[in-house]
C-alpha cells in the first residue's frame, strides 16, 4: 500500500511538471505544430493526475497538482521568460504551497 501511495504521488508530481511546459506553451505558441504539442501535454498531465486519483483523496491531489503547477509557472516566467519578479508574488506562492503541504499532511491516508 505504501508503495501504492508513493507512486501515485510522482503521478501528482510528474503532471504537475508537464502542466507548466503546456501552460508555458499555450502562452507562447504560434504555429500548429506548437498547439499540438500543447495538448498532447494537456493530455499527459491530466492523464497523470487521474492516475494518481486512484490512490490518492482527489482534494489533496489536486492542491497538490495545482500548487505546483502554479509555482513551476511562476517561477519560469520569471526565470526564463523575465517576467518581472515581486517578493508579494513569491510570498504568495510559498503561502499556497504551505497550504498544500498542510493539506497533505491532514489526509486520511496519515
Amino acid at each position: 500500500m505504501k508503495k501504492e501511495l508513493n507512486t501515485a504521488w510522482l503521478w501528482v508530481i510528474f503532471g504537475a511538471l508537464i502542466e507548466c511546459f503546456w501552460v508555458s506553451g499555450l502562452k507562447y505558441s504560434y504555429e500548429i505544430w506548437h498547439y499540438c504539442l500543447t495538448a498532447i501535454g494537456i493530455f499527459i498531465s491530466f492523464n497523470c493526475f487521474l492516475k494518481a486519483c486512484k490512490k490518492i483523496e482527489i482534494s489533496v491531489a489536486y492542491s497538490v497538482f495545482v500548487g505546483i503547477g502554479t509555482a513551476g509557472i511562476v517561477i519560469a516566467e520569471i526565470a526564463i521568460f523575465h517576467e518581472k519578479f515581486s517578493i508579494l508574488k513569491i510570498f504568495f506562492i510559498l503561502l499556497l504551497l504551505l497550504g498544500v503541504i498542510g493539506l497533505k499532511f491532514s489526509s486520511k491516508e496519515n
